[in-house]
């Protein structure tokens, strides 16, 4: 008896709140496929877009959060890894400021991932092409063979 409840309550909650006609997001649901509707709920209930400036806008900032990627993965690889005196440590100074540069950094490569999982191809684009903007400033500094192994941001 409560999966009929259950199923007549929700159609009685379909029939109040139909789309609207004039509202282009109104039916727009999390896409399992690729589209590139200008509705987007990005990361945070309080981040949509319901046009194409908002979505540019919102595009512009994931582009340069790619690139900013990967000039914190730079700048992270930049910075000296163990004491200069003494023998390293699991509690030196240099290795504690290396994990928590690699936490912020796992950090925005994870929320990079959960942007392109929205399947909306002009918030994927931005991702890569913030990517590849970001490795083309800043990735030519490192050796050619590091990249060869590495396949996971």
């Amino acid at each position: 008896m409560s999966g009929i409840w259950s199923l007549s309550s929700m159609s009685e909650a379909a029939r109040h709140h139909a789309p609207d006609a004039d509202d282009p997001c109104a039916t727009h649901d999390h896409a399992m496929v690729f589209h590139s509707c200008v509705c987007a709920e990005i990361l945070f209930k309080g981040w949509n877009t319901s046009n194409e400036l908002q979505l540019f806008g919102s595009a512009l900032v994931i582009f340069l959060a790619g690139v900013l990627y990967e000039a914190f993965k730079w700048w992270r690889e930049s910075l000296p890894r163990a004491p200069e005196k003494g023998p390293a440590s699991m509690w030196s100074r240099a290795h504690s400021v290396q994990a928590a540069l690699h936490a912020v950094q796992a950090t925005l490569s994870y929320l990079l991932m959960l942007v392109f999982m929205t399947y909306n191809v002009w918030l994927c684009l931005a991702v890569v092409l913030g990517l590849t903007l970001g490795y083309y400033l800043f990735g030519w500094r490192r050796a050619a063979l590091d990249d060869l192994t590495e396949h996971c941001h």
